[in-house]
């Protein structure tokens, strides 16, 4: 119980904020955190799971509804349509058991994509900071364009104060007072500020209400179909919120100790963002800072997070009143304060000293984060880590040894050895066993007499390797090299006789000499 009122009273400056960070009204954003939040409750079952708006998913959001940013109507059947084909595509990849490609997504990729997430929030605020909300700014260059003609003049200094104020003490809070809620304390002196002041300074503050985006009751819901052509626009978003969600979800999961309830948890915000497209919620995905909250405030079962959704419901009926007196700079300070917490400089740090390949994978996603479409970046750098991890597995690796008499191998000094044993490490199939021919036949220069492949380090092999090998040994054949084939597999050798292939399998033991190096 007492988890599940922290949550809820913590989460709802972050469901304003969130749904604003996705170019929607605040109001959609507690419809998102409490219906989807609901059903995932009761269909879910970790504790510590709480659904519902978050800032990763709200800049796919942002990006993927901006074609119909102009129209009201249209905006509402691409939100409801995008957060449908969401939560399909969760049940999609239930169903079809698909879940471990998420193990695909290097860190590198994970820890660009939080970077540039955490740039992208924190400059966009820039504008609310400064007393003069920008219209019509979609991302980054434009919100830097805009900012260019700014002057100071221009600038309302107890706007930027307001939201200074709040920067600062959701950062001290977090460091010194970790279990208030200072978010929301933030927020209620500022909304009192509003309600009972009638200084110039604080009637300067642009709020919510103000700004016409709060409505009285529960806002307005889809009623119209999708058009073809918009399903086709949203169909790559729905799965860049999907995928991100679920990474969000799997991180929330090994924090818990519970990854074995990834196929369940999946399954009940695939059905909750199914289910809160009809209600006028848009993608919801599992909220890491939230969800962290019901670990510390100790929930015991899935009540916590239902309570947690269910205290939203009259909050949105009735609240519209106090929602309206919440001034801009406290949510752009509060955006601010969640991007500084995302930006993780040991992370960083190990990434920017990795090998090359993980330098690379960190540097070209946060770029693409920051150039390109949140979604379109995602795909960006989850299709960079696995392009490399194909590439590095489509090239078995090969050793080289020089055998003596008593077959025992010791490393190559001559540089035409008589008698070569090469072995064999890494998986043999497709783009893998295609490479190997290649790789053997150019280590067998001229004056090897006998050559020894060494196959007890081979793995997965396939009919593709069996035709490697028949090329490897014609190619013997054609230089007049004896070659030996050990260590092979009962599996192999089986598979080798079912396609009536022989090939020279040899049962010679061999010994590795190691020295070691001065």
């Amino acid at each position: 119980m007492n988890a599940g009122l922290l949550v809820a009273l913590i989460g709802i400056p972050q469901c304003l904020a969130y749904a604003m960070l996705s170019g929607l009204p605040p109001m959609y954003g507690l419809v998102t955190a409490a219906v989807p939040g609901i059903i995932a409750a009761l269909l879910g079952k970790s504790r510590f799971v709480t659904v519902g708006p978050t800032n990763t998913t709200g800049l796919i959001i942002l990006t993927s509804l901006s074609p119909w940013a102009g129209d009201p109507n249209a905006l509402l059947t691409a939100m409801a349509t995008l957060g449908f084909m969401a939560g399909l595509m969760r049940l999609v990849i239930v169903v079809s058991r698909t879940e471990r490609i998420f193990d695909f997504v290097p860190e590198a990729v994970m820890v660009g994509f939080a970077t540039g997430a955490a740039v992208i929030i924190g400059v966009m605020q820039l504008d609310e900071t400064l007393g003069q909300p920008f219209e019509g700014v979609s991302n980054v260059l434009e919100e830097f364009i805009r900012l260019l003609d700014y002057s100071l003049p221009d600038v309302n200094f107890a706007s930027f104060l307001l939201a200074f104020i709040a920067l600062i003490s959701v950062i001290l809070g977090k460091r010194f007072f970790p279990r208030w809620p200072i978010p929301l304390i933030v927020l209620i002196c500022s909304m009192a500020l509003v309600h009972f002041s009638q200084q110039s300074w604080v009637l300067s503050w642009a709020t919510l209400g103000k700004s016409g985006l709060v409505s009285e009751g529960w806002p307005q819901i889809n009623s119209a179909l999708p058009s073809l052509s918009m399903i086709q626009q949203l169909i790559i978003p729905s799965f860049a919120v999907a995928f991100i969600g679920s990474l969000e979800l799997i991180v929330t999961l090994r924090n818990s100790r519970s990854q074995h309830l990834l196929a369940s948890e999946l399954k009940s915000q695939g059905i909750a963002n199914i289910v809160g497209s009809f209600a006028g919620a848009f993608p919801a995905s599992t909220s890491l800072t939230r969800s962290v909250m019901l670990e510390v405030g100790g929930a015991m079962s899935r009540w916590a997070p239902f309570i947690a959704a269910l205290v939203m419901v009259p909050i949105l009926i009735f609240g519209a009143s106090a929602i309206s007196a919440i001034p801009q700079p406290v949510i752009a300070g509060l955006l601010i304060a969640i991007a500084i917490s995302m930006i993780k400089p040991a992370q960083i740090k190990q990434m920017l000293r990795g090998n090359h390949q993980t330098r690379m994978l960190f540097i070209s996603t946060f770029l693409s984060t920051l150039m390109f479409d949140f979604h379109i970046a995602i795909l960006v750098g989850t299709l960079l880590g696995i392009g490399l991890f194909l590439f590095q597995t489509s090239k078995p690796q090969i050793f080289c040894y020089e055998l003596d008499e008593h077959n025992q191998a010791h490393p190559v000094h001559n540089k035409a050895p008589s008698r070569l044993l090469i072995q064999i490490s890494g998986s043999l199939y497709f783009a893998a066993a295609r490479q190997l021919p290649n790789q053997v036949n150019e280590r067998l220069v001229e004056g090897t007499q006998q050559c020894v492949i060494d196959l007890s380090h081979a793995h997965q092999c396939r009919v593709a390797a069996i035709q490697a090998l028949q090329e490897i040994e014609q190619h013997c054949v054609a230089q007049g090299i004896d070659l030996k084939m050990t260590g092979a597999s009962t599996s192999l050798q089986s598979l080798c006789s079912s396609l009536n292939t022989a090939l020279p399998w040899s049962n010679d033991q061999l010994s590795l000499i190691l020295q070691a190096r001065s």
